[in-house]
């Protein structure tokens, strides 16, 4: 069962209350940058993780129409369903702290290397965003939320338009700010590779290295698709989704692929499988180039 941290709260709770129920994802977006696009693209593997362990699900947006078509890009789904629909919500929302520097540009960028490294002239800003509610006061927060470590005003978030009462319906999944520009080609692993509660400074990122990462393992699912087809490792599967089901870490998802990636014990067969199967919550394309070179 996948677990995820409730921003309004600061606990890990069950994602969804009956497996097998309807579930609505719901990403809220207000601009146009790499922020926004990453929320949309935080709700998009959500809602993948979510349908992996068998609950159906209908994903909720309105982005503007730029946004959009760099979501489409990004092999981010489309909108299924509206506000207020049927069954419970999770609710994906930017934090503020942080916007992208200007538009997204085809041109040599920055972020963090699928390894999850950082480049050598200096690492991106990776603590939490805070939110910018209201200022403390000498009175009991407005919420009733009592202060702790995280949250020592007890301040309620940010309102964010559209957003209903989290304190009636739903969980609230924050994803921290994007600055910076990058090649559409990598935007997904470079994301990705990014725990979504880290400021992502794409300036610092390692594009190359990205670049040869994602290249590299489409080139071997090619090769492995080839040979004699084995079974995902149960110990690789059960690997995987430990790494998505415990707050969606899709870093520790990457983790794996390098692993099994030179690992032994695992015929190419078996590795072929694992990257198909991983590349069911990622959407890399891992599988692109199978038959376009042999």
């Amino acid at each position: 069962m996948l677990r995820i941290t409730d921003a309004r709260t600061g606990e890990t709770v069950d994602a969804v209350r009956a497996r097998r129920g309807l579930t609505r994802v719901e990403a809220h977006v207000a601009g146009d940058d790499l922020s926004a696009l990453r929320v949309l693209l935080v709700a998009d593997v959500l809602a993948r993780a979510l349908e992996l362990g068998g609950t159906p699900v209908v994903t909720v947006a309105d982005p503007p129409a730029g946004l959009r078509a760099l979501a489409d890009a990004l092999g981010i789904r489309r909108a299924e369903g509206e506000r207020g629909g049927a069954g419970p919500a999770l609710h994906v929302v930017g934090t503020t702290g942080g916007t992208a520097d200007g538009p997204v540009a085809d041109g040599p960028v920055a972020g963090r290397s699928p390894s999850g490294g950082q480049a050598s002239d200096g690492p991106p800003s990776d603590g939490p965003v805070p939110s910018d509610g209201p200022a403390p006061s000498d009175g009991p927060p407005s919420d009733g939320r009592a202060p702790s470590d995280e949250n020592p005003a007890g301040r309620r978030p940010a309102v964010i338009p559209g957003l209903p009462d989290p304190e009636r319906e739903g969980v609230r999944v924050e994803v921290a700010p994007v600055s910076g520009t990058a090649d559409h080609a990598l935007l997904r692993m470079i994301l990705l590779a990014t725990p979504r509660g880290h400021s992502l400074d794409l300036a610092a990122a390692d594009l190359d290295g990205s670049r040869e990462t994602l290249a590299r393992w489409r080139k071997a699912v090619a090769g492995w698709a080839t040979r004699p087809s084995r079974p995902v490792p149960e110990p690789v599967r059960q690997e995987l989704r430990a790494a998505w089901e415990d707050d969606l870490d899709v870093p520790a998802v990457l983790a794996v692929l390098r692993r099994v990636e030179h690992a032994e014990d695992v015929p190419d067969g078996a590795r072929f499988e694992t990257y198909a199967y991983a590349d069911r919550l990622l959407g890399l394309e891992l599988t692109r180039d199978i038959g376009t070179q042999w």
